[in-house]
Formats: C-alpha cells, sequence, structure tokens
C-alpha cells in the first residue's frame, strides 16, 4: 500500500478542482472514500492540494459500510489503513438493520447520504467531498435522456451539480464532475496505488451498468458539451421564475397560493409551466415537480375565459376566482401520524414536527373537528377548504393546536412546527439555489445555506 504523495503530477491540477471551493472558516471536510478509483484519486488530490495552502481544515475520511456484500467489510479496512499511513482521520459508518428487497440502490443513496451528513455533523463542518466523476454525468444524462422522453421537462438533463445540499445543512461537492475516471486511474497507476473494484459495477441488472457498457460502444465525447448546454438553460430559466415569483405569487399561511393570472399570462410559456409545478409541488408535499403535460393541463384551465371553477392536480386544487387562480392542498390522502416523544416526522410532505414533550401526539388533518376548535371569528385572508387540509396536533384525545392558522400558530410548549418544502428541503440541487430562496422568501421562510462554490469561477 502507497503512501498519498504530497505532489501531484501535471496531469491532473488539484487546484482546477478545488480553488472554487471556499474552504475557509471550516474546522474540518469530510471525504466520502469507498476503496475504489474515483474515491481514492479525490482523497489524494485533496491531500496534494492542501500542501499548496498556507491553512487548511483537518481531513476526514468516511466509508460507509451498506453490508450488502462480504467483501465490503475488507474494503473499509482496506482505506482505513491507507489513511492511516497517510496521517488522515478515518471513519467506518454501517448501514445497520434490515435491507429492501425492492428499490435497493435508491434507499442505499438515502442511506449513504444520511450516514454523510451525520459524520459531518460529528466532524463540525457542513462540507462532505465526493468522488463522482465525468463518466458518471455522463451515465446519468444518458439515464435521464431515456426516461425523459419527446415531452419530458429537461431539466433533468442538466445531470448533478457541482453541489447539493442535503437536509439544509450539509453541502455535498463533487470536485472531479468534468474528470474522466480512466484519468484518474492513470493518476493512481502513476503512484503505485492500488483501488478496489466494486463487483456490482459490472452487474446488468443495475440500469447504470448497462449504460456504462453501452457507453463504451458509442462516441460520447459531444455528451459533456450538451450537459453543460442543458445546466446553463436550467439556471436561466431558474433565474426568471425567481425574479417573477414575488410579483405575481401570494402565499398565505404556508398552505394557500394565489396567483394573478394575467401577470402570469405575461410570462413566457416555460416560465408559467414552472411557476405552476413548483407551486403545486410545494403545495402538494411532494419531492419532485410534476409532469409537464400536467402543468400545461392546469394552465389551460388557468387561462380560460371562466372566472369560476376548479380542477384537481398533483394532490392539489386549482380554483379560479375571476382575477386569480388560488391553489392549495386537497382533502384527501392525508396522513394521520403519531408521534411519540422526542421524534421528529415530515407530515404530508409540508411540515416538520418535532416532539419535545413527554407525551405521543397525533399529527392530522384539520378537518371539520379543527374547524370547531378554531370557533366563528377569522381575519379577512381565512379560507376554509385549505384550513380543512392543514395539519391539527392532537394530544390525548384533544386539538391542542392548529399551526398555519393565526393566532393558533402558538403551539403547545414543547412542540416545533416549521413549513417545509419537500421539493428542496431535502435534496437541493446546486442549479436551483436562486430559484430555492426566491421559493422560500415567498413563503416566508429561513433562506437556504449559501454555496460555498464559486460557479463563475468554476465555470
Amino acid at each position: 500500500m502507497n503512501v498519498p504523495p504530497t505532489n501531484a503530477e501535471p496531469d491532473i491540477n488539484p487546484a482546477s478542482g478545488f480553488d472554487a471551493i471556499d474552504f475557509k472558516e471550516l474546522r474540518s471536510v469530510v471525504v466520502a472514500v469507498s476503496g475504489g478509483s474515483d474515491s481514492l484519486a479525490l482523497l489524494h488530490l485533496l491531500i496534494s492540494y492542501r500542501a499548496t495552502q498556507s491553512t487548511f481544515p483537518e481531513i476526514i475520511a468516511v466509508t460507509i459500510d451498506h453490508g450488502l456484500r462480504p467483501e465490503s467489510a475488507d474494503e473499509a479496512h482496506f482505506v482505513a489503513g491507507l489513511c492511516k499511513t497517510a496521517g488522515i482521520a478515518h471513519r467506518i459508518l454501517n448501514w445497520d438493520g434490515p435491507k429492501p428487497d425492492t428499490g435497493l440502490s435508491a434507499k442505499a443513496r438515502e442511506v449513504r447520504y444520511k450516514l454523510l451528513c451525520r459524520a459531518a455533523r460529528d466532524a463540525d463542518t457542513d462540507m462532505v467531498l465526493a468522488g463522482h466523476t465525468l463518466d458518471d454525468q455522463i451515465e446519468t444524462f444518458v439515464m435521464r435522456s431515456a426516461r425523459t422522453g419527446k415531452r419530458g421537462s429537461e431539466r433533468g438533463l442538466a445531470g448533478m451539480a457541482l453541489a447539493t445540499l442535503l437536509d439544509r445543512e450539509v453541502w455535498l461537492l463533487r470536485p472531479l464532475l468534468d474528470v474522466s475516471r480512466e484519468k484518474l486511474r492513470d493518476y493512481l497507476r502513476a503512484r503505485g496505488i492500488t483501488w478496489r473494484n466494486d463487483p456490482s459495477n459490472d452487474n446488468p441488472k443495475y440500469e447504470r451498468v448497462r449504460i456504462r457498457k453501452a457507453l463504451r460502444l458509442m462516441d460520447n465525447r459531444g455528451i459533456a458539451g450538451e450537459v453543460v448546454v442543458k445546466a446553463s438553460k436550467r439556471r436561466a430559466l431558474n433565474d426568471k421564475v425567481a425574479r417573477v415569483l414575488p410579483d405575481c405569487v401570494t402565499i398565505y399561511d404556508g398552505i394557500r397560493a394565489e396567483v394573478s393570472r394575467a401577470d402570469l399570462g405575461l410570462q413566457e410559456q416555460d416560465v408559467q409551466q414552472l411557476v405552476v409545478a413548483i407551486l403545486m409541488a410545494t403545495m402538494g408535499g411532494q419531492s419532485y415537480l410534476p409532469p409537464v403535460e400536467n402543468c400545461d393541463g392546469v394552465l389551460e384551465h388557468i387561462h380560460s375565459k371562466r372566472s369560476s371553477g376548479r380542477i384537481t392536480m398533483n394532490r392539489c386544487v386549482i380554483q379560479l376566482r375571476k382575477d386569480k387562480v388560488l391553489i392549495y392542498r386537497e382533502m384527501r390522502s392525508l396522513p394521520s401520524i403519531v408521534l411519540d416523544p422526542g421524534r421528529s416526522v415530515v407530515w404530508d410532505g409540508r411540515y416538520q414536527i418535532s416532539n419535545h414533550t413527554n407525551k405521543p401526539m397525533t399529527i392530522t388533518a384539520t378537518g371539520d373537528k379543527g374547524l370547531g376548535f378554531l370557533g366563528g371569528v377569522h381575519n379577512a385572508d381565512f379560507h376554509r377548504p385549505s384550513a380543512l387540509s392543514s395539519p391539527a396536533v392532537v394530544v390525548v384525545g384533544e386539538i391542542a393546536g392548529i399551526p398555519a392558522i393565526g393566532d393558533h400558530m402558538k403551539v403547545p410548549n414543547g412542540i416545533s412546527v416549521t413549513r417545509y418544502l419537500a421539493l428542496f428541503d431535502h435534496i437541493l440541487s446546486g442549479y436551483d439555489e436562486i430559484l430555492a430562496q426566491s421559493v422560500a422568501e415567498t413563503f416566508q421562510l429561513q433562506g437556504y445555506k449559501r454555496s460555498p462554490v464559486n460557479q463563475i469561477n468554476k465555470n
């Protein structure tokens, strides 16, 4: 096993990947290291970059052992030995408990992000570096292209962003997105550094593996350029919508959006589509945007000659008024969740609720019983249908608070309630940072943590 070098060869300049990242003020930085070539090259390049800086945060390597293969524990200890030789702190975090029979890859990714966030909190940092490469970016583009189809949104074709915010807390950075895997392996070979191959990377039951093998037979040199173009278009559209939202959308109590029909109609079609998509996702508590055809159906409804009428789409009611349209959560498929002491839950994708009391409570839809709790006197902005589908906090069988409505936002001591935007709060792509900030401001919510990457210099 080789000691990581202190100076990089000119074939890969560490500064090209790390200069755009603001490491100042950090006490430490977490690096996700699996033992494969990509993550080992990332670690070695970061060590080389550190040697060129007068001050630099502590590097902490973290290996996630998913426990899905017999070799995984040995691979984790392989990384531990490498880091010990290099004088780098290292942790192994395990995915404990049962594994799902279906959706294993998605669940493994979710757990991996959760454990990396835990490692970042433990290290008192908000930055994690991951070794995604240009090959990963191209594979992602091809997979999403196949799913998008002719009528689908092209937003996903921008691929992975350089920076992604996890749970409003930790930035996951991918500084090697413009470097090929083979170039990274050449970097390691030149230094006599070995890596471990994950056999699942050759298992054709996984879509990414099938795409990877197909790409070997294709001329994919133009795909990276297409990704750059799609990313630029996504950011440009986001910027337009971020400017439009405050002028044509008003949010009431976090549960109802009112949109000026005239102001919306003045915008370009793609801007209108994204505005209604965002409002349906945030009012419907969903972590993804609705299909383009659904947005077009809503826009057809909005721009009709009718002065009243309603349709439902993506868990939302779209209700026409003379000069505006109301969008709010429909009264259907609303969860009822028991929240034990010391626990936290995201209710209906719209509210983060924590129980710091010593009693269990139930979070359910307000419904008619909740409206009775509110009484008959309401402010001028009160809207009964959207109030019905807002959350109620029930303690010992009695309603203790209706957090979304007026003075009743003051729930009992020990209960915290925050409006949650499932579209951005769990995973926020760096492409959407400006857009998410505008949405948060429109909802009068706390803004998102600023990216530590200078996108102008990077791009």
